[in-house]
């Protein structure tokens, strides 16, 4: 049988999945200090041959699956925009924010956020991805105030909804994913009425500049 590159990729992926999958479940049994290479083989029935096909080491493994889940996290805030480029923030509703129901969906992942923080850089990660997008991805245009510092409004932005979404990951996902999109638009709402959001690259309109 001849193996397409597109096969191959598949198998890899899969392969490489079935290793994370296996590195999180042990992650409910062990520290992370406590993993082992052997470990991840042995749960997810491979050999170390081919864990090191893919990773020099379980560092990597790691460091590839938090680059994954904050991808993904990243790009259920990019769901609003799906339909347009600019959106008004007061016409914001709940089936706008995703992020809730994505991380429930995941919850095998986020109910280990208290010990995915032993491993180094983990949550600083997540922090500086989404403050990123926030802040470089969008743009976030004021009210007309000469005397706000737009940086310092989208930091403070930035900072509320992470902070929103970690307090819920930590106190074990409750109150519910639909309960807490509706909170979340409704502080959201609670901004002034002349703020909006826009996807970076397009002109903000001519009545706000």
């Amino acid at each position: 049988m001849i193996h397409t590159d597109k096969n191959l990729d598949k198998r890899v992926r899969r392969t490489k999945l079935q290793l994370k999958q296996a590195f999180i479940r042990l992650m409910e049994e062990k520290n992370y200090e406590q993993i082992t290479v052997t470990d991840i083989v042995n749960r997810a029935d491979y050999n170390r041959a081919t864990f090191y096909r893919h990773y020099n080491f379980k560092e990597e493994l790691a460091e590839e699956m938090i680059t994954d889940k904050t991808t993904a996290l990243v790009e259920t805030f990019k769901h609003p925009y799906k339909r347009k480029n600019m959106i008004h923030l007061n016409s914001l509703s709940s089936s706008d924010i995703i992020v809730f129901d994505h991380i429930m969906e995941n919850k095998d992942f986020y109910k280990l956020w208290g010990k995915f923080q032993s491993i180094p850089g983990f949550e600083e990660s997540f922090l500086h991805s989404i403050a990123k997008f926030i802040k470089k991805d969008i743009t976030l245009l004021t009210p007309q105030d000469p005397n706000l510092d737009n940086n310092l409004y989208t930091t403070f932005y930035a900072n509320g909804i992470l902070g929103l979404i970690l307090d819920w990951i930590k106190n074990g996902l409750e109150p519910h994913p639909d309960y807490m999109a509706k909170q979340l638009v409704k502080i959201i709402d609670y901004y002034p009425a002349e703020s909006f959001i826009s996807t970076k690259g397009h002109s903000p309109p001519t009545f706000l500049q």
